[in-house]
């Protein structure tokens, strides 16, 4: 079950890289290894982070660290709390 979070978590990842271009949707299932409906679940859930980033005033990259955070939190509540304890 781990393996299958770590791989949703890069999805996402990837995708941002995806949503500005600097590399293709493909390129992004690709470093995921997610398959067609798992990745398309990833990929949506970038395009909110991607937006919510863009919409932000302050400095983008530390907004877009605090959403991945949580994003990453919310996969490691199932282990009965955070990635770093």
């Amino acid at each position: 079950m781990a393996k299958e979070k770590v791989k949703h978590l890069s999805g996402v990842f990837a995708s941002v890289f995806a949503h500005h271009g600097h590399i293709t949707k493909e390129e992004a299932q690709e470093i995921s290894g997610l398959a067609d409906h798992e990745f398309e679940k990833a990929y949506d859930k970038a395009s909110n982070i991607a937006e919510n980033v863009m919409q932000h005033e302050g400095e983008k990259m530390d907004k877009f660290l605090e959403h991945l955070a949580k994003e990453i939190d919310k996969y490691f509540d199932h282990y009965g709390g955070k990635l770093f304890k």
